[in-house]
């Protein structure tokens, strides 16, 4: 997914946005992680950070078994992630693998409702 996606944007779309929750929730329930969303579009992408960023920040450090499964689980690559950190030496990594894993979310619900739209 391109850097310039205009996550937050799309995440105005109440479809693509509640879509997106129930996928991040999803995924991470799997972990054991809990995943809340208040229902509010215009701080969705604020607020889905904020809870995704320490989990990210704490399995990272303490888990990294795990956070890799997150990752694999997600389908962030390992070429798409040494590149943002790359790129990105301003933000923290947790902050950037945070960000990636809602965009790919965001991505799949999309790819999804192409899919279902245009037949496979």
């Amino acid at each position: 997914m391109s850097e310039d996606f205009p996550i937050q944007a799309s995440l105005q779309n109440i479809d693509l946005l509640q879509q997106t929750v129930e996928q991040l929730k999803k995924d991470f329930d799997l972990f054991g992680i809990t995943i809340r969303f208040s229902g509010n579009r215009f701080s969705a992408y604020q607020e889905l950070f904020t809870q995704i960023q320490p989990h990210i920040e704490q399995l990272m450090t303490k888990d990294y078994q795990r956070f890799m499964n997150v990752l694999y689980r997600i389908d962030i690559s390992e070429r798409q992630l040494k590149q943002r950190l790359s790129e990105n030496t301003a933000e923290g990594t947790s902050e950037i693998i945070s960000e990636l894993i809602i965009k790919r979310e965001l991505q799949k619900v999309v790819i999804r409702n192409y899919y279902k739209q245009h037949g496979k």
